[in-house]
């Protein structure tokens, strides 16, 4: 298998680079004291973005995207993670949203496509998150629409969504395969955004989400009924490799400041560079870095040519997360002091990569999936 970059693509990552040097990185100092940047400059990012041809990336040239892949997806985001704003390009929707029907893509998909709309995702549940079949939030039949109940929580993004892609359980015996997937628009009688949670990272304040005797019509249901399972596996998977990407970026920008600073830095007539203490902490945080890279990028490969790549994915992201928990760690200690100050994006890093080990799966759930693959178990086991 080769995992070597294009060329082409290569040189299309080097102008993400350039559009985040030019960019993102005069906003840098102003992010990192306020922890976040307003509706109105990221719209504004996002239109500069649009401008140069940075939209729809991954969106299928069917769809009238630049259908880029999934490697290249991983590509792009790891170079704009590494600023701190954790800031996207947009016009990719969700993959559940390729599964919507003629009529739902042209109310649900292409306006997103088309950035006239926005969404956002609803999985997670006062009661947890990785145990779908533990989902609480029902939907029962009545007549020609369906009646939702439940509170989903820690949903990204919810503020700015147009409409929600919402798993509910039509069927609680059936368990897992007894979830459904609705499109909930805003604005729908009985469906309100309760309250935001103020969370330990940068520009980050997800909200919790009611549904109250939510009436929505059998035309926004997604899929078939029971369906839902095919669908979140799908959705988890893809935004599990994207995450592992998120990595590699803070990780290294982090190593980036923290090579600088340790050739600079003097202490008893040295540059730290030349403590044994500090090379080890460099040379660790690199090596765990290039292995959570080729990890990532081995998935995103597999994905691109159609092959089943769910283990590799948890494998990644698993891997990654917890690598750069450990080099935003080592890196904040060689910076000392500086480190911890928002002069530095490095305890924004450091922040910011503490909710990975846990979103789109636990890094304990992660591992138990990776031995149940291994091992030929069923999730009975």
């Amino acid at each position: 298998m080769d995992y070597s970059i294009p060329p082409e693509l290569a040189m299309f990552v080097d102008s993400v680079r350039q559009f985040r040097e030019k960019e993102l990185m005069p906003l840098e100092h102003e992010f990192l004291i306020k922890g976040s940047f307003d509706a109105k400059t990221r719209t504004e990012l996002e239109e500069k973005a649009r401008r140069q041809g940075f939209w729809a990336l991954e969106v299928p040239e069917e769809y009238g995207g630049q259908g880029m892949g999934t490697l290249a997806t991983c590509l792009v985001v790891e170079e704009l993670f590494k600023h701190p704003a954790m800031f996207e390009f947009g016009g990719s929707p969700e993959p559940v949203l390729y599964k919507c029907n003629e009529e739902q893509k042209q109310r649900f998909l292409y306006p997103i496509i088309k950035a006239d709309h926005r969404c956002c995702y609803a999985f997670t549940e006062p009661s947890g998150g990785s145990d779908v079949a533990a989902i609480h939030t029902t939907a029962v039949r009545d007549g020609a629409n369906w009646v939702i109940n439940g509170t989903k929580t820690f949903i990204s993004y919810a503020e700015r969504a147009n409409f929600v892609i919402l798993f509910a359980s039509t069927d609680r015996e059936r368990g897992a395969r007894g979830i459904t997937c609705f499109l909930v628009e805003k604005g729908t009688p009985g469906f309100s955004l309760s309250r935001s949670i103020p969370t330990m990272g940068d520009d980050w304040e997800p909200h919790e989400l009611v549904f109250d005797d939510c009436v929505v019509p059998d035309a926004n249901r997604l899929g078939d009924v029971g369906g839902g399972w095919a669908l979140v596996n799908e959705q988890l998977t893809h935004g599990r490799l994207k995450i592992a990407a998120f990595q590699l970026g803070m990780a290294q920008r982090s190593i980036d400041i923290a090579v600088e600073w340790a050739k600079s830095r003097v202490t008893w007539g040295k540059p730290i560079a030349s403590r044994q203490a500090v090379q080890w902490m460099l040379a660790d945080s690199v090596t765990e870095l290039d292995a959570a890279r080729l990890l990532t990028y081995r998935a995103a490969w597999l994905a691109d040519e159609g092959k089943p790549c769910e283990t590799e994915a948890f494998m990644a992201k698993l891997y990654a997360t917890e690598m750069a928990q450990r080099v935003t760690d080592r890196c904040l200690q060689i910076l000392g002091g500086l480190g911890y100050s928002k002069e530095v994006p490095i305890q924004s890093f450091y922040r910011q990569v503490r909710v990975w080990r846990i979103g789109h799966g636990t890094a304990e759930i992660h591992r138990w999936m990776i031995a149940r693959d291994l091992l030929g178990l069923s999730a009975r086991d």
